[in-house]
């Protein structure tokens, strides 16, 4: 009797953290329901061009691990280059300005909160764009933050995910540049 209470003892314990571990798996897929394919990623005014990437892996591995635009040369300035919440209610991110001369490293989102936990998920992001004709545009959307491990297995069969390295020139998506994920997937 006590050896058949310890089996059932051992079943019940094995099937909760096996129902515990798949429903870790459902909500972090949910997080990421919303991600890829629902924004455009290519924004273009006249003459100016900006290529936004619609997810990003903050994973420090050394391939998309910021989140920024790309513009074109006529593009000279970025300004109020900001990260919200989903929900728009909290700021994440902020860089009052930058141009694309700097290194990505200077006004990139390293995908951190202001208090240094990582973010998870959508976001939205907003910035005003200068020309060399003084023209001043607003650019804003939506993108994720993956975190590569469990959950993120979702991105395999996922289309319309576009990532910081398939930036092509002159501030245009590259559909024929790979993602270069091999391992967050």
């Amino acid at each position: 009797m006590k050896n058949t209470l310890i089996l059932f003892i051992f079943l019940l314990i094995s099937s909760a953290q096996t129902c515990a571990a798949q429903d870790a798996s459902k909500v972090a897929a949910q997080e990421y329901e919303s991600c890829c394919g629902t924004q455009p990623v290519e924004f273009s005014y006249e003459k100016k061009r900006i290529y936004v990437p619609n997810v990003f892996t903050p994973n420090r591995d050394g391939v998309n691990d910021y989140f920024f635009p790309v513009v074109n040369d006529v593009v000279t300035d970025v300004w109020g280059f900001a990260v919200y919440s989903i929900e728009g209610d909290t700021m994440l991110y902020q860089k009052p300005y930058f141009n694309s001369k700097m290194p990505v490293q200077e006004y990139g989102w390293d995908g951190l909160r202001p208090d240094g936990s990582r973010y998870k998920g959508a976001f939205r992001y907003k910035m005003r764009v200068d020309d060399m004709q003084a023209n001043k545009h607003i650019v804003e959307g939506r993108a994720c933050a993956i975190i590569c491990g469990s959950g993120s297995e979702v991105f395999q069969t996922k289309s319309g995910c576009y990532f910081p390295v398939q930036a092509g020139k002159d501030g245009t998506l590259d559909k024929s540049i790979a993602s270069g994920e091999k391992g967050c997937f």
